[in-house]
């Protein structure tokens, strides 16, 4: 039994994974997901940006964000895993996006290799939610590699976007020198509350100022017009990071001034 789908809502279309309980069916239902990221954005970037996103896993950002924000600019799209990469590509494909540049590897502090077993999508599960390594086995080969070894000086880079399932400090330790160089906007997942404290001292080293941003997975604005609320109050946990020089402000969102702070923390 095939376990992909094919989905259009106002003329953009998707391939989704059946069993995906949260990207693919939220773009089955409301024909988005997490939208209230692509909104944030859009506000930052300008048409004619280059932009990086790891974790670009099939795509639910990266076309709109090629499509829509930046359409003069380029998407350099990471995504390690290789059926979700195969299925990023085919929705490039089939909403004619021809200005991301997508790379079958993940992003880290060095480059190397892992191996795991092959994502088993015939059953119930959360396809992006899996961390690197945590699928154990020898089936797949995890190409790592560091965004300072891929992105030419001659790219400028307006915004790095990651949700890599905690390798996000990995990831910006492996770009040192892009961020040194282009000082771009970070907008980084940071839902892991052991982890956090460690990734904002990190960020505040590199002179950033950092605000929370916290996206209900249900939009009642969405695309598809969808009323049923299926995530009840799950939310996306994010950090929305600008260099200090360039004065930057986000007035409808908590700067963060404490480090061990963190949404989800109890006591």
């Amino acid at each position: 039994m095939s376990t992909t789908r094919l989905t259009t809502t106002n003329g953009v279309t998707f391939i989704t994974k059946s069993h995906d309980f949260y990207i693919s069916k939220s773009l089955e239902i409301y024909g988005e997901w997490s939208f209230g990221e692509i909104e944030l954005l859009a506000q930052i970037l300008k048409k004619s940006d280059t932009i990086v996103e790891a974790g670009a896993n099939i795509g639910a950002h990266t076309v709109f964000l090629a499509k829509d924000i930046v359409p003069d600019g380029k998407v350099f799209a990471f995504e390690p895993r290789r059926i979700i990469f195969q299925t990023l590509c085919g929705n490039l494909a089939v909403n004619g996006i021809e200005n991301v540049h997508a790379f079958h590897c993940g992003l880290g502090e060095e480059a190397e290799n892992q191996t795991e077993a092959k994502m088993d999508f015939s059953s119930k599960l959360n396809a992006g939610g899996y961390s690197l390594g945590a699928i154990p086995g020898k089936d797949e080969n995890i190409k790592i590699e560091k965004l300072d070894d891929i992105v030419n000086a001659t790219d400028h880079i307006a915004l790095i976007k990651a949700d890599v399932e905690g390798y996000e400090l990995k990831l910006l330790m492996g770009a040192a020198n892009l961020i040194e160089r282009d000082r771009p906007f970070l907008y980084l997942e940071n839902d892991k509350v052991e982890s956090s404290p460690e990734l904002i001292s990190y960020l505040w080293g590199l002179k950033y100022d950092i605000w929370w941003h916290v996206v209900p997975l249900f939009n009642p604005r969405n695309r598809a017009n969808t009323e049923q609320n299926i995530f009840s109050t799950i939310a996306s946990l994010n950090i929305i990071c600008a260099p200090r020089e360039k004065g930057f402000n986000i007035t409808d969102s908590s700067k963060i001034d404490d480090a061990n702070f963190h949404p989800l923390k109890r006591g």
